[in-house]
């Protein structure tokens, strides 16, 4: 019975591990990343495998401790740690998914391990989110989307995709958008539904296919989709953008010719607003920061450190995979430029920076 439950012991910590991290938004997925802890006990002559057990769980509790940190932010971590040690620092070792001791021996009344702990912190992360562990994400402006006139659900749907994309701004459902007396009725009553709602601005937008010239003789069917949108600020109704576009297509079906040209310039009219979207973003909308090149957990202390240097009111660490980081910063003075500047002023680790766009800054950091 004992050799049985050895052999099921890993198995059953999977299945433990798979329910304590339920997908929360946000979540992302990630190879283990390598932490060095060290833990101790109680040094036990009568029982040295005993001893060193429980120094080993409390290098790996080390270990989640410090990559859990990662994802939190100060407010969080002050106000909500004995969620932390009653939830994930409780049962460290459904987060790791594996630990190699490296030194170990006994310091007077202690036993002592130097450990190599390979954290799951995609897992972890998902966790503190779905125990509301991680801090409140940066808020960016929230926009609710309708489309007037005939459904088109090519064009809506590559509108959603390429809008949010590309801009800072985030498209949420709400109810009030698939009222359609509500969308087809004045303008002033959507507004109004939209503010009510907490959208901070109404996009308007509608797509008509048409045929663009003859094609049963050529066995193809050309075809153009024109399409508008006008972006409204909910709170005042006051118009910030008016756009307006068309694109083509050709396919030997006609409905998939006038699907393929409203997904087209459902595309091309997603991105001219998102381009033009940082004249209506809220002062204190977020920036994305995205750091390329880390070379693992520790790496990303040090990095997060420096960015928390910077005089900022948030700031939170969204996902880590691949070498690549991706933070949310609510800076003092929302400008991208300027906060990337900031940030290489106080540089020690040799960051470079690749680039800055509509609310968002990329930086490099060669290993």
């Amino acid at each position: 019975m004992k050799n049985l439950a050895r052999i099921l012991a890993p198995a059953l910590l999977a299945a433990a591990a798979a329910c304590a991290t339920s997908p929360a938004p946000g979540s992302f997925k990630a190879d283990p990343e390598m932490l060095y802890a060290e833990g101790s006990a109680d040094f036990n002559a009568a029982d040295l495998g005993a001893s060193r057990d429980k120094a080993v769980l409390d290098a790996q509790r080390s270990a989640v401790r410090r990559a859990a940190e990662l994802y939190m932010d100060d407010t969080a971590r002050a106000e909500n740690y004995p969620a932390l040690e009653n939830g994930p620092l409780k049962t460290p070792q459904l987060y790791v998914a594996k630990h190699k001791v490296v030194s170990e021996g006994q310091d007077g009344a202690f036993y002592r391990v130097g450990t190599k702990v390979w954290v799951y912190h995609d897992r972890l992360a998902s966790a503190l989110r779905g125990l509301n562990l991680a801090g409140k994400a940066a808020a960016g402006p929230v926009a609710a989307f309708v489309q007037g006139g005939t459904p088109a659900p090519a064009f809506a749907k590559t509108f959603r995709d390429a809008f949010t994309k590309r801009s800072a701004v985030t498209i949420k459902e709400f109810p009030f958008t698939a009222e359609q007396a509500l969308v087809s009725g004045p303008r002033e009553a959507l507004i109004a539904a939209a503010s009510a709602a907490g959208a901070d601005l109404l996009i308007f937008a509608s797509a008509f296919p048409s045929p663009s010239g003859a094609g049963i003789n050529t066995g193809f069917y050309p075809s153009k989709a024109d399409a508008s949108a006008v972006i409204y600020e909910a709170k005042t109704g006051k118009s910030l953008l008016e756009l307006s576009i068309q694109a083509n297509a050709i396919d030997s079906l006609e409905a998939v010719s006038f699907s393929k040209a409203l997904a087209s310039a459902g595309d091309l009219l997603a991105q001219e607003a998102a381009a033009k979207s940082d004249r209506f973003l809220r002062s204190d909308a977020a920036i994305r920061v995205k750091i390329s090149g880390v070379d693992g957990l520790a790496a990303l202390e040090k990095i997060k450190a420096q960015l928390q240097r910077v005089d900022v009111k948030g700031l939170r660490l969204e996902s880590y995979s691949s070498g690549v980081a991706l933070f949310t910063v609510e800076p003092i003075h929302p400008d991208p430029q300027e906060f990337a500047s900031a940030v290489l002023r106080g540089d020690s680790l040799g960051l470079e920076l690749e680039g800055t766009g509509a609310q968002e800054v990329a930086f490099s950091l060669h290993r």
